[in-house]
């Protein structure tokens, strides 16, 4: 199958990705990818490998503009991130409050102990 090496390579540099990154991604050697990228032909079930780990679809790996990289901007994403992250807040000051709660109970029955 015909596609351009480029693209491949300008979809898998816009994730940051090396070609071992790709290659164990879609489940191929690197030296596959190496030739993809150079030569720009390889089998219907490489592309289609490829193309899977980059998220893209099989015709954009012939296309001389490369596809979009999704950015984590789209509401849902937005919303679970930010739910998570007072989730986390929320299991952190709990824990620091009930450390300095056991603390002070342990400081309070260690005084009443000895009388002061």
């Amino acid at each position: 199958m015909e596609f351009s090496g480029e693209t491949v390579k300008r979809l898998r540099e816009q994730r940051g990705w090396s070609q071992e990154h790709l290659a164990g991604a879609a489940g191929l050697s690197a030296r596959t990818v190496q030739r993809m990228e150079a030569a720009g032909r390889a089998s219907g079930e490489t592309c289609m490998a490829i193309a899977a780990a980059l998220s893209v679809e099989m015709d954009q790996l012939a296309d001389a503009q490369p596809a979009p990289v999704a950015t984590g901007t789209d509401p849902l994403t937005i919303a679970f991130t930010l739910i998570l992250m007072i989730m986390l807040m929320l299991a952190g000051g709990y824990t620091v409050g009930k450390d300095l709660a056991m603390r002070d109970n342990a400081r309070d029955s260690s005084s009443q102990a000895s009388g002061r």
